[in-house]
């Protein structure tokens, strides 16, 4: 007896000729086909059920990143770019008269090659975690938005936090403060993979910014 194949059959695909040939096959008693064809209608319903829901776009965002994780060839094909700082807004002079502040909140951008990362860390009182907003930008094509970048933060060999960019190239995590903190950011479009360095975390005081302190306190002492 000559069998058929149903995929076809249950999406309604098949010429008029074949499904008349197919249904009468059905109507003949045979019993494999009918259990192939009863359980392909099932499963053609089920996708057209699964179809009208609508998935959040962090969802999908979210499952893009982990279908990435799970290919790291891809990622270390990537030529790596090394970012520079161009700004920090810790490195700023305090206001005349004022000896010391407590800065809950931090701006940097880096540079790295034809792309720029501004950077915001925040840090409630009472709490040690820090929360990091940022964009990635095309500095040669500012309209052209970095949408679905995936953006690691990692301690050593520990990844301590994922995202993954919206439509306008921004994302955000939390993280706690720790030490050796890199920031990977693999553009895949144009081959490339960025690496920064991130400057110490939140409520720390790096040597430079304790030896401007010292040199302006002293000047003011003179003065």
């Amino acid at each position: 007896m000559k069998h058929f194949e149903w995929t076809d059959f249950v999406r309604g695909l098949v010429e008029e000729s074949a499904r008349v040939a197919m249904e009468h096959h059905l109507a003949s008693g045979c019993r494999k086909c009918r259990h192939t064809a009863k359980l392909l209608h099932k499963a053609a319903a089920a996708a057209r059920s699964d179809s009208k829901v609508q998935v959040p776009e962090y969802v999908v965002r979210s499952a893009r990143a982990i279908f990435i994780l799970q290919l790291p060839e891809n990622v270390r094909l990537l030529s790596r770019v090394r970012a520079r700082l161009l700004y920090d807004s810790f490195r700023e002079p305090l206001p005349a008269g004022v000896r010391t502040q407590q800065r809950m909140s931090r701006q940097t951008l880096y540079q790295a090659g034809d792309y720029s990362l501004d950077l915001r860390l925040e840090n409630e009182r009472g709490t040690s975690r820090v929360a990091l907003v940022g964009q990635i930008q095309n500095r040669k094509q500012p309209g052209k938005w970095l949408g679905d970048v995936m953006v690691l933060l990692v301690s050593g060999k520990q990844v301590l936090a994922l995202a993954v960019s919206n439509s306008l190239g921004e994302f955000q995590m939390e993280y706690a403060p720790t030490k050796r903190l890199r920031l990977y950011v693999p553009v895949r479009q144009a081959g490339k993979r960025i690496e920064m360095l991130l400057t110490q975390p939140i409520g720390r005081t790096t040597r430079e910014g304790r030896a401007g302190a010292k040199k302006a306190l002293s000047a003011r002492k003179e003065q």
